[in-house]
């Protein structure tokens, strides 16, 4: 009886032994610092630099040779927005997903003398021309200070964009003050386009859930809109500053 609780003990110690030398089933998560490695942002800010020029001119251009005119009001500062997913790789290096939305808009007044094949009319007309820039990006960036509470840490990085911009061009014609219907004159197109984007910033760390901070991002893209037989580029390269709230899982 001795003999079998000898050995009962002995192969109760052995199993214990392997199961210890066994490596754990869960590996131990990787943790950088005192902040949490994903977290989502809001920003809101806004979009300057968009260049519609080429379009602008040659609807000027074709109301000329009308022998009317078409003026356009300058591109103002277009409201911007968006959110992001932030990912931390090493202590000062972060992968960055962000999706964003901006509104440029303009509009014009004009005439112009409209042949048909029995009659001549004259023609005023408002133009209201905007654009829904929609965009992804994906890209990188580096804190030249480690993220910590109450801490400023400047960045900047940089990456690729895929932006969808949304672009519509209503005109309303007016024959003697009256409506008068002229569907060429109403474009709507949509696009896929590829962009860069470069950006630069500075966050401040409330605490170990929460930021400020301010960024600076330049982007490049454009894409084509045809009218009149034409095809006029759009140039959304700008830059692009923000108010951003970050909160860490």
């Amino acid at each position: 009886m001795k003999r079998v609780l000898v050995a009962a003990v002995l192969l109760a110690s052995f199993a214990a032994s392997a199961v210890q030398a066994e490596p754990p089933v869960f590996k131990d998560k990787k943790y950088f610092g005192p902040i949490a490695q994903n977290g989502f942002s809001f920003g809101v800010g806004f979009l300057d630099g968009a260049d519609f020029d080429y379009l602008f001119e040659h609807l000027d251009a074709w109301a000329n040779a009308r022998n009317g005119y078409d003026n356009w009001e300058l591109l103002s500062i277009s409201p911007y927005a968006h959110v992001r997913y932030e990912r931390q790789l090493t202590p000062n290096h972060y992968f960055k997903s962000v999706a964003s939305l901006s509104h440029i808009s303009s509009s014009s007044i004009g005439d112009y003398f409209a042949p048909f094949p029995d009659t001549t009319l004259y023609l005023t007309f408002e133009r209201d021309f905007a654009v829904y820039l929609f965009a992804v990006d994906v890209g990188f960036s580096y804190c030249f200070i480690a993220p910590a509470p109450q801490r400023f840490s400047p960045y900047t990085g940089a990456g690729f964009s895929a932006v969808v911009p949304m672009v519509r061009l209503d005109t309303k014609s007016f024959d003697s003050g009256k409506p008068f219907s002229n569907p060429a004159e109403n474009v709507s197109q949509n696009s896929l386009q590829a962009g860069l984007h470069f950006e630069f910033g500075m966050n401040y760390y409330l605490t170990n859930r929460y930021a400020l901070g301010l960024e600076g991002k330049y982007q490049m893209s454009q894409s084509k809109f045809d009218i009149h037989g034409g095809n006029f580029d759009l140039k959304y390269a700008g830059f692009v500053l923000t108010l951003n709230l970050t909160y860490f899982l």
